[in-house]
């Protein structure tokens, strides 16, 4: 799942938001750079945002709303810590469990 879907179906247009802000300040692809470098991902997020807080608080809620509204099991502090490592193995290893998990 892309990244900008899964915000979508948690928060519609959130998704859809994120992405374009990304591409109108030259930020490039949201959901690539997700998978690519989840810590750039973040980095840019916070710009936007303007603070690193907003940020890292927008991307813990993300697991925070798929455990309790979704049931999804997933560690919300291990979720934002792979954002901040640039773990892209664990982002995208979620974001393709959540394809099958959320449909």
């Amino acid at each position: 799942m892309r990244f900008s879907e899964l915000l979508d179906r948690l928060a519609y247009p959130a998704g859809e938001l994120i992405r374009r802000s990304f591409e109108r300040v030259g930020f490039g692809d949201v959901d690539e750079l997700v998978e690519r470098s989840p810590r750039d991902f973040l980095a840019k997020l916070a710009f936007l945002l303007n603070g690193e807080q907003e940020a890292k608080f927008f991307v813990y809620m993300v697991a925070k709303i798929l455990e309790r509204e979704h049931g999804v099991l997933i560690d919300a502090d291990r979720w934002l810590e792979a954002f901040e490592r640039g773990d892209a193995g664990f982002v995208r290893d979620w974001l393709g469990r959540l394809d099958t998990l959320l449909r």
